[in-house]
């Protein structure tokens, strides 16, 4: 322990060198804030799912597999849909108009990163039906005679068409996607102008996008500003000074502005919904000075003959080691999300990590001096807290052991409802059912009778798929696909060439397995154009690779994982075995997000346990303080998750990275409390440790009254993931006080404080 004395005492002479240069300190600090923090506005953030999967994720691998053989995945599904059959010829002229705008570059309306799209009007070139030369009155007879055109753009009623435009996004920034979405929204609203009696939905990867942006904008903009209102509060309850409320939320609006503003210039691309966790530093920066501001106000009612700066350096130096565990430990916590599979993730994790330096930093060198400089006569009056803090104490001793009984038991069964989880990243559950992205999909499921799409990809030899048996297998395999009951149709090339078949002179009325295959070959290359460099929706350039679309009503992430896996095993009994068939797609991707991050996140949480376990021993000097830090630290976070399944049963994103977000705010009280009862140089009896509490307790209150219900705002988003975040932080922070005071001492007494010699 020689060295860490000696690092100590460097930390207490830095102290006093920056208490002899308050304001040089004070401008230097200003600077530094303003340099680095200026990063935050060029912070990059983006919703393209890649980030949220590591490269060697199973899922990602498919879908980048898929789209080097069939071009970007990023699609807008465009529906347009009129009262009754009647109305299908201004439904066709609707569809004409559109095509004709994606289809000239010029136009104003034009979408500038379409790559190609497929409607009915695009198809009947390549069927020897010239749009200048085929009217409108000819494809209604040629929908009429071929099912099969339909089948693949029309509902049954021929009263809706969907149209998809494929889009190769460069630029998958916040901007990049707003400014792809402001575009798509001013088609919709030209066709809505020359078209009022159609109506116009669209969706896709670009809504999507937009839609998580807009929903963390409201909260960016609103309710985390209202933490800070509800932070400062507390604050200003709890310690009757406005200055001292307004310094200590100064301070950690400074440390996050320096990790914000790092990350800025990092130029690392973090999640949008990521971002939000740098937020978690401001809450250790103001826990910290919480605790030490309550000793500040002790100290002022103990030794009323000190001054004010020897006060405020005791006081620090005195809480300086638990304020440096509780920094190291979130460290940990965070730099254990480097085993999430999410490479955003695992880049806010170590870039929050770094951040915790500055805080580090703030609350040891800089905040006394604020508080000194900026506090006038630094009058604490925190009786309100002591009360409280009397009162839960006193509650304490009239049962330990029962308190402890009835709380662990408590958490045990909150735990238990781990065992019910269900994990669903449904997109759109993620906003409100009035939220226009729902109201865009509903409309589509409404007209089309189905909302989402799973991909198939089906993979052969060279030369294996033009033939007239693949096509055969193809055509059986199918029908058995569609039989499943989640799939609405399927989408593929069976439609199409069977119609080719049916209708050439003469037509072909032979099963697939007997027909020609130059005809079969004639067929599929003339309404599926292919080059030697370029394939296209369906196929492959190759022609040893085929995409089907299954089109599913929507449904929870278990279903489609489900129906992932049963599609998959189909295919290996139709001979598709081991990588020739992959089911893929954003959709299905998404809905492994938070089951595959959970999952590698397990085996983070546990080292981040033994690592966190083993500081706080070598910190106080404690094997078994150590081991008794384990429960108070983990349980809470736990029981809050089992409690969310218990009232909702699902959960999705937020609940993958729960514990390293929580991990500072809880074992900070907890640091704090083992910390005080270590100090004891005598036997800890029951009512011993009731004193010790009562000293401690305040900061304790005081941090669970501000971080708890701050982020219990949260809940009022109107971003589903933001609130599961706001539950599951909130009801960790309370259910650790409850663990704290209830459980903790009563286990300290019971393992460690009898057995302690005086």
């Amino acid at each position: 322990m020689g060295v860490w004395f000696l690092i100590l005492r460097g930390i207490f002479r830095l102290q006093r060198v920056c208490f002899a240069h308050k304001r040089f300190v004070l401008v230097l600090t200003a600077f530094l804030v303003a340099l680095v923090g200026y990063g935050s506005f060029s912070i990059k953030t983006s919703n393209d799912p890649f980030l949220l999967f590591g490269p060697g994720n199973t899922y990602r691998q498919k879908l980048e597999r898929q789209n080097e053989a069939f071009g970007e995945t990023n699609q807008t599904l465009m529906l347009l849909a009129v009262k009754s059959t009647n109305d299908r010829p201004r439904l066709l002229e609707a569809e004409r108009a559109l095509f004709m705008i994606l289809d000239n570059p010029d136009s104003e309306f034009a979408l500038t990163d379409m790559t190609s799209f497929t409607s009915v009007s695009s198809l009947l070139p390549a069927m020897g039906y010239p749009l200048e030369l085929t009217s409108l009155e000819d494809v209604e007879i040629l929908l009429d005679e071929r099912a099969a055109l339909g089948k693949v753009f029309f509902n049954k009623d021929h009263t809706a068409t969907i149209l998809s435009i494929k889009l190769d996004l460069q630029d998958q920034s916040d901007g990049g996607l707003q400014r792809a979405y402001a575009g798509q929204n001013a088609l919709a609203e030209q066709m809505r102008s020359s078209f009022p009696d159609v109506d116009i939905a669209f969706t896709g990867s670009v809504s999507m996008g937009e839609a998580l942006r807009d929903g963390l904008s409201f909260d960016r903009k609103y309710l985390f500003p209202l933490t800070l209102v509800v932070n400062f509060l507390v604050l200003l309850f709890a310690f009757r000074n406005f200055r001292i409320a307004i310094a200590t939320l100064g301070t950690g609006i400074a440390s996050v502005l320096m990790t914000t503003g790092l990350a800025g210039w990092s130029g690392h691309v973090f999640a949008t919904a990521a971002v939000s966790s740098f937020s978690i530093i401001m809450t250790l920066t103001v826990a910290s000075l919480i605790h030490i501001i309550h000793s500040i106000g002790k100290r002022q009612r103990n030794l009323r003959f000190q001054k004010l700066d020897a006060i405020i350096l005791a006081s620090f130096r005195k809480l300086a080691i638990p304020v440096i565990l509780a920094h190291a430990t979130t460290a940990v916590g965070f730099l254990s999300l480097n085993w999430a599979d999410s490479p955003a993730f695992r880049s806010m994790g170590n870039l929050v990590a770094i951040g915790l330096i500055f805080s580090l930093v703030l609350v040891l060198f800089v905040a006394p001096v604020v508080l000194s400089a900026t506090c006038g006569n630094l009058k604490i009056r925190d009786e309100s807290m002591r009360r409280l803090s009397r009162f839960f104490t006193k509650s304490w001793a009239r049962g330990p052991k029962l308190w402890g009984i009835v709380v662990g038991f408590a958490s045990v069964m909150a735990v238990l409802g781990l065992v019910r989880t269900t994990f669903d990243d449904q997109f759109i559950r993620f906003f409100p059912p009035e939220h226009p992205l729902r109201e865009n999909i509903q409309t589509i499921a409404d007209n089309m009778g189905w909302s989402q799409t799973v991909d198939l990809v089906l993979r052969y030899d060279d030369g294996e798929l033009l033939t007239p048996n693949a096509f055969q297998e193809l055509s059986d395999f199918v029908d058995k696909l569609q039989a499943l009951e989640q799939v609405v149709d399927i989408r593929g090339p069976l439609p199409i060439v069977q119609n080719c078949l049916e209708h050439r002179t003469p037509p072909y009325t032979g099963s697939l397995a007997d027909v020609p295959e130059k005809m079969l070959n004639f067929c599929v290359r003339s309404n599926y154009y292919v080059t030697e460099e370029f394939g296209n929706a369906t196929f492959a350039a190759d022609f040893r690779e085929l995409r089907m679309s299954l089109l599913v009503k929507r449904q929870s992430s278990a279903h489609v994982r489900k129906l992932a896996e049963t599609v998959e095993a189909m295919a290996a009994e139709a001979g598709f075995t081991g990588d020739r068939a992959a089911v893929s797609g954003v959709n299905v991707m998404s809905a492994y997000l938070s089951k595959v991050n959970t999952q590698s996140m397990l085996v983070g949480s546990a080292i981040a346990m033994v690592v966190v376990s083993i500081l706080i021993g070598v910190f106080l000097r404690s094997i078994p303080l150590a081991l008794l830090s384990i429960l108070p630290n983990f349980i809470p976070s736990m029981a809050a998750l089992g409690l969310w399944v218990w009232f909702n049963g699902e959960v999705g994103m937020a609940a993958s990275i729960i514990a390293a977000l929580t991990f500072g705010i809880v074992v900070d009280d907890t640091i704090h409390i083992l910390y005080a009862l270590n100090r004891g140089r005598k036997k800890q009896t029951d009512r011993g440790v009731q004193r010790v509490l009562q000293n401690v307790l305040p900061g304790v209150l005081t941090t669970t009254a501000a971080l708890g219900f701050g982020f219990a705002l949260l809940m009022f988003s109107g971003f589903e993931v933001n609130q599961q975040l706001g539950f599951l932080t909130a009801a960790t922070i309370f259910i650790a006080f409850l663990f704290d005071l209830f459980v903790l001492p009563s286990l300290y007494i019971l393992f460690i404080g009898r057995n302690r010699k005086p």
